[in-house]
């Protein structure tokens, strides 16, 4: 389906498909309606995004880009993120501090970014700060820090989501993907499990290098009583992962690996969720908005705070800062100028070449090459064409 009659065709498609943690289905519909905006009006829509924050889909806030793993493909690896200068860098715990009750109107905060977010020295402190302004506060993690002492830290602290990147169940793949012992972590998730509430995600990227170290996955995780969803994620084609010779998987391999994760999940009566089943596999709203329309959506409902406090493009952008909260606010930023033209930018299908590698985005505008390449330089000094 590449084309809507009437915006109720384009609810059915994709409602119960839009993601992230909002029960707000007037919110929900919010959404769904500037979707369908950008895919009708093109570069005519508005460049501002929804300021109602329950519309958005979520608030996004790296508190560190410290990290004790290296895995294949973290974009940590990119050479623009290492030459921009941003790893290895805390969040200010003040500004942090005096900038949540500042968020409060967001349904859901996470915690994440190109470092461990638990490696941050006051994540149990601010988490529990967070609790009293959001409804949901998550976290991504390796699973490394996930010892005894530190679950019931966590659980202590009131985080209310846990997500848990493992990238291979055969004793060897999380290992060379990764650099840790999957086993050790699922003990870990046993233990948490058996002494929390707090309901787990497993993040597995898949790709050709890891596709039959997966298909035991849920055998391996099914004492895991706290899972309630496996979220599988396509490799992203970076120029790193085409250097080290690491090739996506087909859509063929991917439905078959969801399928056998299926017969085993209603194998061991586990009542854990696919996102995505492997009906949606091929229906993923943002990556329909991309292939089929040349739109990114991440711009309008999906903000992140860089560890310096700026506004960013996207997550997979994170060292592009192009407004300050700390100095202005979340709301002059969000819809503040620079967040307007570069959305503006991308309507007119003028993409730097960051959003070409990352996402496969197609250059359409008319402009020169010269004209493209100034337009967005005014947007931040680092992005080229």
């Amino acid at each position: 389906m590449t084309s809507f009659k009437n915006l109720e065709d384009f609810e059915t498609l994709f409602f119960k498909k839009m993601r992230g943690l909002s029960e707000n289905d007037g919110a929900t519909k919010e959404r769904i309606k500037k979707f369908y905006e950008l895919i009708i009006l093109k570069d005519k829509a508005s460049p501002e995004a929804p300021t109602n924050k329950k519309t958005l889909r979520r608030i996004s806030i790296v508190l560190t880009t410290f990290c004790n793993l290296k895995c294949v493909w973290c974009h940590r690896e990119e050479k623009h993120v290492k030459d921009a200068g941003y790893l290895s860098k805390n969040m200010n715990f003040d500004l942090l501090m005096n900038l949540l009750p500042q968020l409060k109107g967001f349904e859901v905060l996470t915690w994440g970014g190109l470092g461990e977010p638990m490696l941050y020295k006051h994540f149990y402190e601010v988490t529990k700060e967070a609790r009293k302004y959001f409804k949901i506060v998550k976290t991504t993690c390796n699973g490394t820090t996930l010892n005894e002492r530190n679950i019931f830290k966590l659980r202590d602290s009131g985080l209310n989501f846990l997500e848990v990147s493992i990238d291979g169940f055969d004793n060897e793949a999380n290992m060379k993907l990764r650099g840790a012992h999957e086993d050790k972590i699922i003990k870990s998730l046993e233990f948490l499990s058996a002494n929390t509430d707090i309901p787990l995600q497993i993040n597995t990227v898949v790709s050709q290098e890891n596709y039959d170290s997966l298909l035991g996955a849920i055998e391996k995780l099914k004492n895991v009583k706290n899972i309630i969803m496996m979220h599988t994620i396509p490799l992203f084609m970076t120029k790193h992962m085409q250097e080290l010779g690491i090739e996506a998987l087909d859509i063929a391999k991917y439905k078959r690996l969801l399928s056998k994760w299926d017969e085993d999940i209603k194998k061991n009566n586990l009542k854990w969720e696919l996102s995505p089943n492997i009906k949606q596999v091929e229906y993923d709203p943002v990556s329909f908005m991309k292939q089929k329309h040349n739109i990114c959506f991440s711009p309008y409902e999906d903000p992140t705070i860089n560890i310096d406090g700026e506004i960013v493009p996207c997550s997979r952008l994170q060292h592009l800062g192009i407004g300050n909260v700390f100095k202005e606010g979340f709301d002059e930023v969000w819809n503040g100028e620079k967040m307007k033209k570069f959305r503006g930018e991308q309507l007119e299908g003028n993409y730097g070449n960051l959003c070409q590698r990352e996402c496969s985005m197609k250059v359409t505008s008319r402009k020169s090459d010269q004209e493209r390449e100034k337009a967005l330089k005014t947007i931040h000094r680092d992005i080229n064409i």
